[in-house]
Order: structure tokens, then sequence, then C-alpha cells
């Protein structure tokens, strides 16, 4: 397979903003331009660093045989292979992208949000002070409460039962945090909630959705929390509470006061690691990682299912709205 990018043919230029940060993008295609559209009404941070995109279309380019995605990387450099029809570079040292796409995946705005940025923004966050960290976000009257927790622990179904009750839904696998003079900013970039095929026992709406494959090669719903379940939906919000999800076989549900220093190991212990050309972007992340440890947390013990864990989080939080306003 082969191809090249023709960066002179790059004639089209707009800018938007994404988790915070500005992008600055050139391409040649309408479709990518219109796909870009919607974010620039996002107002970035202020001080936002920016980053450069550049995305050449050629129908052409053929990955058919391509069924999940690949990446690979050496010190700063990261290549990835995105389904369907991707194939993108990542410098983070400079901040630059240059993809080429073929224009059934420029003008795809699934293909946006569930992979081209959120691995955009997942690769090149921590080179603009946005620290993308594993965990879901909602929003409760303009205060935000982050659920983390192992793989497995029931984050997605926990998220998708608070936006039946009425939370508004900022992210479901990843939240996109950044320092704001107010305080920490968390941001969703549209991606769909993701639910494995054992979910349909919680929300049986779930079966008139087909299956997919996700990013990192197991099939499960996507489904787009405002279109297709009806939820309310907001870009940013105020993260003040964390929540760190743990099954239990005993029934009920249970929330245990956690220490600032065990939400800050836990986040650091699943950070990605970073090239050695970065050391400023390891320190930014860590005052993320800390500013987030000072909010009250809990260990969420829960035998429940999705609905009743999500009503006794619901409850819980109404009795501490006025304490931690």
């Amino acid at each position: 397979m082969t191809f090249s990018f023709n960066r002179q043919a790059l004639l089209l230029r707009t800018d938007f903003s994404v988790a915070g940060a500005s992008c600055f993008l050139s391409t040649n295609s309408e479709e990518v331009l219109q796909a870009a559209e919607r974010w620039k009404k996002v107002q970035p941070r202020a001080q936002a660093k920016s980053f450069e995109m550049d995305i050449f279309v050629e129908a052409a380019l053929d990955v058919e045989g391509m069924q999940r995605a690949h990446f690979r990387g050496l010190r700063h450099l990261v290549w990835v292979a995105l389904p369907p029809r991707g194939l993108i570079t990542y410098d983070l040292l400079r901040r630059r992208v240059r993809a080429v796409l073929t224009s059934r995946a420029a003008g795809d705005l699934a293909f946006w949000d569930s992979l081209l940025l959120p691995v955009t923004i997942g690769i090149l966050g921590t080179t603009m002070g946005v620290a993308p960290l594993h965990c879901a976000c909602l929003d409760r009257n303009g205060s935000a409460l982050l659920v983390a927790g192992a793989s497995g622990a029931g984050k997605s179904t926990l998220a998708t039962a608070l936006g039946k009750r009425g939370f508004a839904v900022v992210s479901d696998d990843w939240t996109y945090l950044t320092l704001g003079e107010s305080g920490l900013i968390a941001h969703g970039l549209a991606a769909p909630i993701k639910l494995l095929p054992d979910t349909t026992r919680f929300f049986s709406e779930l079966e008139k959705f087909a299956l997919r494959m996700t990013l990192n090669g197991e099939e499960a719903y996507e489904v787009d929390a405002r279109r297709e379940l009806g939820f309310a939906v907001k870009e940013m919000t105020e993260p003040k509470w964390m929540f760190l999800l743990e099954r239990s076989t005993a029934r009920g549900c249970r929330m245990i006061p956690c220490r600032a220093e065990y939400v800050k190991g836990f986040f650091e212990q699943g950070a990605e690691r970073l090239p050695e050309e970065l050391p400023q972007a390891k320190v930014s992340r860590s005052k993320v990682i800390q500013k987030l440890s000072e909010c009250p947390a809990w260990i969420l013990h829960t035998g429940e299912s999705p609905q009743a864990t999500a009503t006794a989080v619901d409850h819980f939080l109404a009795e501490r709205q006025n304490e931690y306003a």
C-alpha cells in the first residue's frame, strides 16, 4: 500500500476548538471543512495551546482489509492506521498532525467522533495542557461527577443509567481535563457511549442497534447519547466529585470516603507513558491530576444494577449539593 501526501494542495483553511485546545486545519476537502464546522462554536480555554492538522483526502487510499486500528510509536512520533480508510502521523514535539483520508472517512461524522478526534486528543493532549483520563463524566445541575474504575467495573452502564435519570452526559470512556482560571474543566468530544453486548439485560432498547467493532477490537454497541438515547449532553463542565467504581458481590451501595493520595495514584499509574523529549507535558498532566485529587472522592462499592446504583448516587449527591457547591 502506497500513498503520497501533497501539502501544496491543501488550499482550504479553517480553525476550531476541541477539548480546550485550538486546531489550525488545512485540507483539500470541502467535506473536511464541513465536519470541522460544528467545533467552531466551542471556545478554547484561556491561554490554550494549539496544534496543526493537515488532512489530505485521497479517494484511491485503500485499507479495506484492515479491521482494527494499528498504532506504532518511536519517541515523539506516532503512526496510526484507523479504519475505515485513514492513515495518520503525529509529531508530539511540534504538535503537528498529518492525515490521509478517503472521502468516505472525511465526511463521516461518526468517524470523527469515535476515532479521529478522540485519538488525536488522546495522543497530543498532554502536549497542550489537556489530560486525557480514563473515566466517564456526568453533569448534575452544573456540577460534574467523574466515574473511574478498572476495566469492566461498569462505568459505561452507570453513565447510561445516570443519563436516564436526567444527568447530562459529557463523556463516557475518556474525559479530557484542563486547568482553567477558576479550576478544573472537563471536556467531552461527543464520542458515542460504548456498551458491551450483555448490557441489553439492563437496557433492552439497545437491541435495536447493531453491534460494531470498537477501537480496541471488541464488539459493542456504540450509541449517540443525544440522538439515539435522548440524553442531555454538555461539551464541558466543572468537576466537583469523584467516584472510583468497584463491583461487589454483596447487595447494596456503599460510598467510602477516599483519600486524595489514592485518587492521585490511581490516575498516575494508569496514565500513558510520555517520551523523554516532553518533560513539561508530564508535569502539566500531574498538575491536573493533583487538582483533581483535591475534589471530594469516594470508592463506590455496588452489588446493585446500574439503575439502582444511579439512584443511590443521585440521592447521595443531592444531600451534598449545598455542602460542596
